[in-house]
């Protein structure tokens, strides 16, 4: 392969660092939006899934029990989160959202959904199936990696 050959590789390594430094800078100015933490906007995002517990919020966000006590508190302060009972098992307290992350996600995450929609619907259908074939690869490989790198940090699922 010659080195012109080799150049779209490279540039797709950097659009790659590009997208993750991006998606970084775009969750720091969520969180400065929201009035959260980093480790708050992951747990909210995690809760979009429906009610989780304390314990697998814990082992998710790779937090102890006593921080992710604090998390959910400062949530349920905030009002984007409420502890709830867990059908079933009367002393097992889940975590929700409530109505105004809702909100909160529509007025920060709307903007960034249009923009997007609007650069992919630039694309042909071709395009834009192929740019999802790649997208997907790459996940795949950071994925692989992380599980190569640290597979004990890995959630179970």
């Amino acid at each position: 392969m010659s080195g012109s050959d080799s150049q779209p590789h490279v540039s797709l390594l950097d659009a790659c660092r590009d997208l993750a430094r991006a998606m970084d800078q775009f969750d720091e100015a969520a969180c400065a939006a929201l009035g959260l933490g980093r480790s708050d906007l992951r747990a909210l995002n995690l809760l979009e899934h429906g009610p989780l517990g304390a314990s697998a919020l814990a082992d998710q966000l790779g937090l102890t029990r006593p921080a992710v006590t604090a998390l959910i508190d400062r949530l349920a302060d905030a009002g984007y989160a409420a502890r709830v009972s867990v059908p079933g098992d009367r002393r097992a307290t889940g975590i929700e959202l409530q109505p105004a992350t809702f909100e909160a996600f529509a007025r920060v995450y709307r903007p960034l959904g249009e923009r997007v929609s609007a650069a992919t619907d630039a694309l042909s259908h071709r395009d834009r199936k192929a740019a999802l074939s790649a997208m997907t690869a790459v996940i795949t490989a950071f994925h692989d990696v992380r599980v190569e790198l640290a597979p004990s940090q890995v959630p179970h699922r």
